[in-house]
């Protein structure tokens, strides 16, 4: 142990305190943070070319963290040592794991973020484009899982991917949240030292520093925030899982043979089984916000071991939501949509329309003459299906050519928000670029 003298590597306190397990989500990340602090020593003074080339060098082959250790950033430390000598205790100067895990926490959010956002708008894209091939595609629309009035397959599978565009807005606000770097800050107050606490978070791509250097250490409010919207994502997904689950149940759609399982008994199953296992996984994700916000919910100013229970709901948060759109992908990819009957009495509203707009009597009167047809059986339309979708006069109805239109819209702002994360993507590496260029320059 580099840092408590008390315990050994099979001691109950390690084994109770140790943060290893999550701490392997974070090891490159941990390694970057490191990588800009010794930089940012040589910069300032503090150690010079040759101290920092050592220990760059000894940087790169720390790959994992072995058993015994209370974190990574002690592994980390205690590698250099072993590696480089006394010269490596100069990564110390001006250094706290209260900092530095904030700073690291947050660049592995920000990659898992942005992977995200670009898989939201792959499932975007696929919904569009399947949307294009079933303007005229007849489906049913359901209210209280009853039969409401005819629509299209296009018209709900725009309603996802606005959904989708929706939350993809909300996760790029919350990513540009976390795009702050808490680095420099210590273990609390700073540190006597002068590092530029600005040019470490351009060198890391961040988009400014978390001023306050109690809020840099021991705030986790940007992360909450973020996985919240995550969170919530998940349970818009689960409630597409719930569809597709529903919707094959009673035929209207056939899902892919990788994604269904036969019965041990029964050999004519056809069970939904990936999206039975996402409508799980979206209720294991709202315990692990739970958790999340019990364990934040009443700590003290500064930081305190509690928040490192926190980090291992952080990437298994980020791990559902990749898996779910993934699957959700394969599975819109490979949908059928089957030709059904459309039950006439989903018409009934249509017509007390046109009595209401024809007869120039208010619609409720109307609406009760329909409704006096439906209960003593006498209810026909001359009404087709088609008619009911052309008639209708609103954006975002399913209206053949409104549809269209709608769709050429929403590919609009799809086409925008992958310019918007790309341009965002690529400033951030344009502003790590420097980082590898002062790295390079050291190493020479």
């Amino acid at each position: 142990m580099l840092y408590r003298s008390w315990g050994s590597q099979k001691d109950e306190v390690i084994n109770f305190t140790s943060s290893l397990d999550s701490d392997r989500f974070i090891i490159d990340e941990v390694k970057l943070t490191m990588k800009a602090h010794i930089i940012s020593l040589y910069l300032s003074g503090y150690i010079n070319k040759e101290i920092a080339k050592k220990l760059l060098i000894a940087l790169k082959d720390f790959k994992e963290v072995e058993e015994g250790y209370e974190d990574v950033h002690e592994a980390l430390e205690d590698f250099l040592l072993k590696k480089v000598g006394e010269d490596a205790g100069w990564i110390g100067l001006g250094r706290s794991r209260n900092d530095h895990v904030a700073t690291a926490l947050r660049l592995k959010l920000r990659n898992e973020l942005i992977d995200i956002l670009n898989d939201i708008n792959k499932m975007r894209e696929l919904l569009l484009h399947k949307a294009k091939e079933h303007i005229t595609t007849i489906f049913p629309s359901y209210t209280h899982l009853q039969l409401a009035q005819p629509t299209t397959f296009a018209h709900y599978l725009t309603y996802i991917e606005e959904e989708l565009s929706s939350r993809w807005e909300m996760i790029f606000s919350a990513l540009k949240q976390i795009n702050k770097s808490p680095l420099g800050a210590g273990a609390i107050v700073g540190s006597n030292i002068k590092i530029d606490r600005v040019k470490e978070s351009e060198l890391l791509g961040f988009d400014g520093i978390i001023y306050n250097t109690i809020s840099a250490t021991s705030s986790r409010a940007d992360l909450i925030s973020a996985i919240a919207e995550l969170v919530t994502l998940m349970v818009s997904l689960s409630r597409i899982a719930e569809d597709m689950i529903f919707f094959s149940s009673i035929k209207l759609i056939t899902l892919p043979d990788s994604h269904v399982s036969t019965s041990s008994l029964m050999p004519q199953k056809r069970n939904p089984v990936t999206m039975e296992i996402l409508r799980a996984k979206a209720g294991e994700i709202i315990g692990f916000l739970t958790s999340i916000l019990s364990i934040y919910k009443s700590l003290p100013f500064g930081y305190n071991l509690d928040l490192q229970e926190m980090n291992k709901y952080y990437w298994l948060v980020t791990s559902y939501v990749k898996s779910s759109l993934n699957i959700l992908y394969s599975l819109f990819n490979n949908i059928v949509v089957n030709k059904v009957e459309i039950d006439k009495c989903s018409l009934a509203t249509d017509d007390a329309e046109l009595i209401s707009i024809n007869n120039k009597i208010p619609y409720r009167s109307a609406y009760f003459e329909i409704a006096k047809r439906i209960r003593e059986g006498q209810y026909e339309t001359t009404l087709k299906v088609e008619d009911s979708i052309k008639m209708k006069a609103v954006i975002g109805s399913p209206n053949f050519d409104l549809m269209g239109n709608l769709i050429k819209i929403r590919e609009e702002k799809l086409r925008d928000d992958i310019r918007r994360i790309e341009e965002y993507r690529l400033e951030i590496i344009s502003k790590m670029g420097e980082l590898e260029v002062i790295e390079n320059g050291i190493e020479e």
